[in-house]
C-alpha cells in the first residue's frame, strides 16, 4: 500500500492471493533480482520533505449527466469510490462542508499525526470534508465525523482490515443527535428519508477508511464478506423516551453528563446484528412471564454467535438494543439495566452435554489438564453482565429486539459544535424541511 512512502517509490508489485494462506510463494522467487534492484539502486528524483498537493483532477462530458458519469467512473478506476455513486467533491462543494467546522482546512483532524491505519495517510479537515462530500453529506454532519475520526486516529486499531469482515459503528448521545435528523427509532439503520444523517456520516467514515486508511479491498483488508461496509452503523440512542432511573449510554459507560453531546465509536466483529422475537405469543398468563420468556430467547440468540476460541472467563461484549416501548415495559414491573444483565448472564451458559463433541474444546481442555467428568453442569458464557451493553433505540413496537454481539468499544468524545451550529441547522431547516416527529 506504500505506507509511509513518496508517490515516487519504486514497487515490486505482488498480486494479492500470494499473502494468503498456504499461497504459493513462487512469484517471490521469480522477482528476486527485481527487489534486490529496488533495495540497493533507487534514488528519490525529489528530496524535498513535506506534504505536497498534486493538482485537481478535472473531468468532462458532453453535458453536465455525461460528466457526472464519467467522474464516477474515475473515481472506480482509482479506488477512489466505494461502488455506490458519489457527488464530485468539486472545490465548492468541499468548501460549503468546511462550514461545518472552525477548524482550518490544513490542520489534522485530532491536532497530531493525523495519520490513519494502516496505511497511515495523513487526514485534514479538508480530506475529511472530501469524503463527506463523496457521501452526500452536509456541513452540519461534520462535528460527527470529526469526533469519530479523532477516536480512529488515537486507537489506530486495525481490526477491521482482517478476514472477520469487522464494521464501524457510531452511537450519538445529546440534543445534537436531533437536531442532525439522526434517527433512533423505527428503521433504525436505514434507509430512511427522513433521518438522512446517519448513512452520509457513516459512509463519509467509510470513505476515509478506504482513501486515507487503506481500507480497500484486497488491499488494506481482506474482508471475506465485507459486510455493512458502505455506511456502518451510525444512530442516536432515543433519550426522551428512557423510563425515569434508567441513564443514557453515554452516561452509564463513560460518566457523561446527560444532555452532553458525544459520539461513541465502536467496531463489531464477527457477531454482527442479530434480531430475536422479544414479544411473547399472547398466551401467557401475566406480563412478567411474558419478559421472562423473552430472556430465554434472547440468550439463545446471544450463545449462537460464540467464536471457536472464546474464552468464557468474561464473556463476549454486545450492545442490546431494546426500544422505548420494551424499555418502558420492563421498568413499569420492576426490571433495571442491571437486573436484566443479571438474568441474561445467569441464562448465558452451555453444559458438558454440549460441547462434549466440540474436537476444538476437548483439544484446550486436554492442554489445561480438564477432566470433562469434573465439569459442573452450568459452564458460564458471560461471567462479566456488564459486558452486556444497552441503548434504547428502535421502532416503538414490542415485537423485536436486537443483539449485536462481538462489539469492541474504542471510545467515546465529545462533539464540538462550530460556531454556526444555529445558522447551519436553520439551513438544513430551509433545505430538508421540518424535523420529523417519527
Amino acid at each position: 500500500m506504500g505506507q509511509g512512502l513518496p508517490p515516487e517509490a519504486p514497487w515490486v508489485v505482488f498480486e494479492y492471493p500470494l499473502f494468503l494462506v498456504d499461497s504459493d510463494l513462487t512469484p517471490i522467487r521469480e522477482k528476486y533480482a527485481e527487489i534486490v534492484d529496488r533495495l540497493t539502486k533507487w534514488q528519490p528524483k525529489d528530496n524535498r520533505k513535506g506534504v505536497f498537493n498534486k493538482a485537481p483532477v478535472e473531468v468532462s462530458g458532453s453535458n453536465y449527466e455525461d460528466a457526472l458519469a464519467r467522474a464516477n467512473y474515475l473515481f472506480l478506476q482509482n479506488n477512489w469510490g466505494d461502488g455506490l455513486a458519489i457527488f464530485p467533491p468539486t472545490k465548492s462543494r468541499v468548501d460549503w462542508i468546511l462550514t461545518g467546522t472552525d477548524h482550518n482546512r490544513k490542520e489534522t483532524v485530532g491536532g497530531g499525526s493525523g495519520k490513519v491505519a494502516p496505511k497511515e495517510g495523513i487526514l485534514t479537515y479538508e480530506v475529511l470534508a472530501t469524503c463527506m462530500a463523496m457521501a452526500g453529506g452536509r456541513p452540519e454532519y461534520m462535528p460527527v465525523a470529526e469526533a469519530v475520526c479523532r477516536t480512529i486516529i488515537e486507537k489506530q486499531n486495525t481490526l477491521m482490515t482482517s478476514s472477520g469482515g469487522a464494521y464501524q459503528g457510531v452511537c450519538v448521545n445529546g440534543p445534537v443527535a436531533k437536531e442532525l435528523r439522526l434517527n433512533s427509532r423505527f428503521s433504525l439503520f436505514g434507509p430512511d428519508p427522513k433521518h438522512p444523517a446517519g448513512g452520509a456520516i457513516g459512509r463519509c467514515i467509510s470513505l476515509v477508511l478506504m482513501n486515507v486508511g487503506g481500507h480497500v479491498a484486497g488491499q488494506g483488508t481482506i474482508a471475506e464478506y465485507g459486510e455493512m461496509r458502505f455506511t456502518g452503523l451510525c444512530f442516536a440512542e432515543n433519550e426522551d423516551s428512557l423510563p425515569n432511573g434508567w441513564t443514557t449510554f453515554a452516561e452509564e459507560k463513560y460518566n457523561r453528563a446527560k444532555g452532553t453531546n458525544s459520539a461513541t465509536f465502536f467496531i463489531t466483529f464477527i457477531g454482527g446484528l442479530r434480531p430475536f422475537v422479544h414479544r411473547g405469543a399472547g398466551d401467557e398468563p401475566n406480563f412478567e412471564t411474558e419478559m421472562q420468556e423473552s430472556f430465554f430467547r434472547a440468550a439463545n440468540v446471544m450463545k449462537s454467535v460464540w467464536t471457536a476460541n472464546h474464552s468464557p472467563s468474561q464473556g463476549m461484549p454486545g450492545i442490546m438494543f431494546y426500544n422505548s416501548m420494551i424499555c418502558r415495559n420492563m421498568a413499569g414491573i420492576g426490571w433495571t439495566k442491571d437486573k436484566i444483565r443479571a438474568r441474561l448472564a445467569e441464562l448465558l451458559f452451555v453444559t458438558p452435554e454440549e460441547i462434549k463433541d466440540r474436537t476444538d474444546i476437548q483439544r484446550t481442555a486436554a492442554a489445561a489438564k480438564v477432566d470433562f467428568s469434573k465439569l459442573p453442569a452450568r459452564i458460564p458464557l458471560m461471567t462479566n453482565p456488564l459486558n452486556i451493553n444497552f441503548v434504547c433505540a428502535g421502532g416503538d413496537h414490542p415485537s423485536l429486539a436486537m443483539w449485536l454481539a462481538g462489539v469492541t468499544l474504542l471510545g467515546n468524545i465529545e462533539i464540538q459544535l462550530p460556531k454556526n451550529w444555529n445558522a447551519l441547522i436553520a439551513k438544513a431547516e430551509e433545505d430538508l424541511g421540518p424535523i420529523s416527529a417519527i
